[in-house]
């Protein structure tokens, strides 16, 4: 029951995770399209975000993973 509740807690976080990040990146490349359209800034953030974005969750799913076997 313990195991189920912290998958459970681990799945919310990285859902929130993905929700935070893909909010924050349609809003920053709808300002990109506003004010300077000829030049995709924002694709650096989206690169450099996602890229710590997924290593933060392959991290977290290995520490859930490593907590669930003991």
């Amino acid at each position: 029951m313990e195991n189920n509740k912290e998958y459970r807690k681990f799945l919310l976080n990285a859902k929130m995770s993905v929700f935070k990040y893909l909010l924050t990146v349609a809003f920053l490349a709808f300002v990109n399209w506003l004010t300077t359209p000829y030049y995709w800034w924002v694709l650096w953030v989206i690169g450099g975000w996602g890229i710590g974005l997924s290593l933060n969750l392959i991290s977290q799913y290995y520490n859930y993973k490593l907590e669930s076997e003991e």
